[in-house]
């Protein structure tokens, strides 16, 4: 990829971030940005009459409630977007991972292609993954929820916590 082309694929990206006065200030919107979400996806497993449990498993149950929604056309009853729901499947499968694993954390870095302009991901040991829908167009790289590609990417962090030894 020549030089150039990252550096404005960097630069672009970075413009659609949240711009914040200081980390401790995104610190506080994130965490209330987290807590919105998984509002919002507590509300909707009570419409659907399911328990949130943030167990490793409830990561299976989520993938087929994903699929679900796209199978008995759910977006438009619930006034959500594919966006809306993969964005608060994220927060669901981060918080899962922290509740869990000894070595994961959320974290709030600043960006380093804007001022000012901060991310947020999960931390496990020195690994971040940074982003802001962690399963966007999840219906594309899996056909169904049989795959279970959620609780297959918590599996990896676990192995990668237990790597890291006790906390």
């Amino acid at each position: 990829m020549p030089e150039s082309y990252q550096h404005d694929f960097e630069t672009d990206y970075g413009k659609n971030l949240p711009v914040f006065e200081s980390e401790e200030a995104a610190k506080i919107y994130f965490y209330e940005q987290r807590k919105e979400n998984l509002s919002l996806l507590e509300d909707i497993y009570a419409e659907l009459g399911l328990p949130l449990t943030f167990s490793p498993k409830s990561l299976i149950e989520l993938e087929e409630v994903y699929f679900d929604f796209f199978k008995e056309n759910k977006f438009r009853d619930f006034q959500l977007t594919v966006a809306d729901l993969e964005e608060c499947m994220s927060i669901y499968f981060g918080e899962v991972a922290v509740i869990h694993l000894d070595h994961a954390a959320w974290a709030v870095k600043e960006y380093s292609f804007t001022e000012n302009a901060y991310v947020s991901g999960i931390q496990c040991g020195r690994t971040v993954t940074y982003f802001s829908n962690l399963f966007e167009n999840h219906f594309l790289s899996a056909k169904d929820a049989s795959e279970q590609k959620i609780y297959e990417m918590y599996q990896k962090y676990e192995r990668k916590s237990k790597k890291l030894g006790p906390n």
